[in-house]
């Protein structure tokens, strides 16, 4: 990894506003992005399950191979946000400024196993359970319940809702691997990049 990527840390002190700008100045930021499906979709679920699989646990591919295996990212993930139009996946990354190319080649030769491999059981029966705790965890207050139920009534139904979890429980591993074939394609995405100026 980038030498300037550990003298960062040893640069970087206090808090707030201070602590931001010095990890600004020490590193860089990737995002790729993709069109998902809308909420509601028939794909919700397996690219719920798929954005888990990818980069939003300790276990995820992304985490394990860029940032445990080959240590080029300081953190990788990746979202899904589900909207009543279209939704959005992305996958984004924090890093040495040096090492982006070498992190996007290797997010987009992940996605590419994906497609052509498949993913385990063993991947798809984690990815349920984080899905489940996570809309668990938000239905935790009342606050939280509110925001999904008034989500449910006014861009998407009541029903589904309440249906979703038995949905994403009954995605198959060879309906993940067609999401990620349909929405995670890896010529066409955009790409940002955020690093520090020359000197910075």
């Amino acid at each position: 990894m980038d030498k300037r990527y550990w003298v960062g840390f040893s640069l970087v002190k206090g808090i707030g506003a201070v602590r931001f700008q010095a990890l600004r100045d020490h590193f860089g930021d990737l995002a790729l992005a993709w069109q998902g499906p809308r909420l509601g979709h028939a794909d919700t679920a397996a690219v719920d399950l798929l954005v888990s699989i990818l980069g939003q646990a300790r276990s995820s591919r992304l985490i394990q191979g860029l940032r445990e295996r080959l240590g080029v990212v300081n953190t990788v993930t990746s979202t899904f946000a589900a909207l009543e139009a279209a939704g959005l996946i992305t996958v984004t990354a924090q890093l040495a400024p040096g090492d982006v190319p070498r992190a996007e080649r290797e997010i987009l030769a992940e996605i590419r196993r994906i497609q052509a491999d498949g993913v385990t059981d063993a991947e798809r029966q984690r990815a349920v359970t984080a899905v489940e705790a996570e809309r668990e965890f938000r239905a935790e207050t009342a606050e939280g319940r509110a925001v999904l139920l008034g989500r449910a009534v006014t861009v998407w139904r009541l029903e589904d809702e309440l249906l979703y979890l038995d949905r994403v429980r009954s995605v198959t591993g060879e309906q993940i691997r067609a999401a990620a074939r349909r929405y995670l394609d890896p010529e066409h995405y955009v790409r940002v990049t955020v690093t520090p100026e020359e000197g910075g």
